[in-house]
């Protein structure tokens, strides 16, 4: 054979042994896309079924404030979710289009579910409109529509779970299909490699790029499991909130409604008689602002609407003005762009170091500071109590700080509880300013992902 055959043949040899690596690569890569696919479409899943329960949750609660209050505002609400809910059950249905027959019955169970409730409470607002509050209320007052709400929530957590363990499912995929999509490339790149030398430097590039692009989609797929997980338990949290805002707000409204109305049926001059009504009124007032402040515990509003600082400035003012503390704060000037993840971390673990503080400490001030120290964000809580005895730092270290310890690690950071020399504890929380900061802040701080 010819000097030239011999090249053509190499030439023709390292093409197909090009040719199968990219195949073969290109291949992996979409493997990967459709499992990532797959994810993303469970976490549609996830928003537009959270979107349609939150218009049954407002349009409930709005029906109730108007037929309690008598005010044609709180109908708002209901109106705009009766408008809202043809184009949120159209994205439910679009979203579970892919989905299993079983999963498919249950969602065209939970539509049906949430018709009939709909139904139930124009129902209730004809029979106020037509017959007066007491008919509504009579309607009210029955178990038809609390059943109803309740087989809706078991319906939703049903569905919930499914998709729970389609996202697992994916994931597992993801993984299998990761190391399938590596071994070829490998498998690729020893033949090329066995072909000629002059092609292994370029497939050993594109190996090693490949490796980082797989590196990168394992970590944004492990964090993204890491999100779910969280975003899971804060929505558990934000339901318990709209829950207790809902049902116990409106039973607190009604009964201040009707101790109003007995008064001014009643019509008694007795001072002393007035004096328990106004203790009375007092008292549901009171229970109104502990409900309040449980509402803003389990999701504090503020850390969404304004920010970290405003929601830890009237964090600590509120503990410190129960427990009668003196506080001292010390924040950035400028708000720090967090992500959404590090906010509620930061702010849970500043709730509950005040909460032990409150709790145990005997202090008579406290201070809170967070501080960037590349490559550090610094998160300290310290008091001037009596300091911890050494039996109750233990607790704390298998309990009481377990939980800040599992929050500070999320993120990759590190916390620790120690007794300061002269008298008073201090918790300080270190987590890494790469993984608590939005991408576009990082080059502030010097700091790279």
């Amino acid at each position: 054979m010819s000097s030239i055959s011999r090249q053509m043949v190499l030439v023709a040899l390292l093409l197909a042994a090009v040719l199968g690596l990219f195949i073969a690569a290109e291949s992996g890569q979409r493997r990967l896309e459709d499992a990532s696919r797959e994810v993303q479409e469970a976490a549609q899943r996830e928003r537009a079924l959270a979107d349609v329960w939150q218009l049954v949750r407002q349009a409930e609660s709005s029906q109730r404030g108007y037929i309690l209050l008598d005010n044609p505002d709180y109908l708002m609400p209901f109106q705009e979710a009766s408008g809202n809910l043809p184009q949120a059950l159209s994205h439910l249905e679009q979203a579970y289009s892919r989905a299993t027959p079983a999963v498919l019955a249950e969602v065209e169970e939970v539509e049906r579910l949430i018709n009939v409730k709909f139904d139930e409470m124009r129902r209730t607002l004809e029979a106020y409109r037509t017959r007066g509050r007491a008919a509504a209320l009579e309607l009210m007052r029955t178990d038809f529509g609390v059943l109803t709400m309740r087989r809706i929530d078991d319906r939703v957590r049903s569905i919930e779970k499914a998709g729970t363990a389609d996202i697992l499912r994916a994931s597992e995929t993801w993984q299998t299909r990761r190391w399938v999509g590596l071994a070829t490339t490998v498998s690729a790149l020893a033949a090329s490699i066995g072909l000629v030398l002059l092609l292994s430097r370029l497939a050993v590039r594109q190996l090693r790029s490949k490796e980082r692009e797989a590196a990168e989609l394992a970590q944004r797929q492990a964090e993204l499991e890491r999100l779910v997980e969280q975003r899971t338990a804060e929505q558990e949290k934000s339901a318990l909130s709209r829950e207790l805002h809902d049902e116990l707000g409106g039973l607190l409204v009604a009964a201040r409604m009707d101790v109003s109305w007995i008064e001014e049926r009643l019509a008694i001059e007795d001072p002393e008689v007035r004096t328990h009504f106004r203790r009375v009124h007092e008292a549901l007032q009171s229970g109104v602002d502990v409900k309040r402040r449980v509402v803003e515990n389990l999701r504090p509003s503020l850390l969404d609407n304004l920010g970290l600082f405003p929601a830890l400035r009237s964090q600590v003012a509120d503990a410190c003005g129960r427990a009668d503390l003196k506080c001292t704060e010390r924040y950035p000037q400028e708000e720090l762009r967090l992500t959404p993840e590090a906010s509620i971390i930061v702010f849970r673990i500043v709730q509950e170091a005040l909460t032990n503080i409150v709790k145990h400490a005997r202090a008579h001030s406290v201070e809170v500071a967070i501080e960037p120290r590349p490559p550090w964000l610094l998160v300290r809580i310290r008091d001037d109590g009596v300091g911890l005895p050494l039996e109750r730092l233990r607790a704390l270290r298998a309990h009481g700080l377990a939980a800040m310890r599992q929050r500070a690690a999320s993120l990759g950071g590190q916390s620790q509880v120690r007794r300061l020399a002269g008298g008073g504890t201090e918790v300080e929380v270190r987590l890494p300013l790469n993984r608590v900061l939005e991408e576009s802040s990082d080059a502030a701080f010097g700091t790279s992902a």
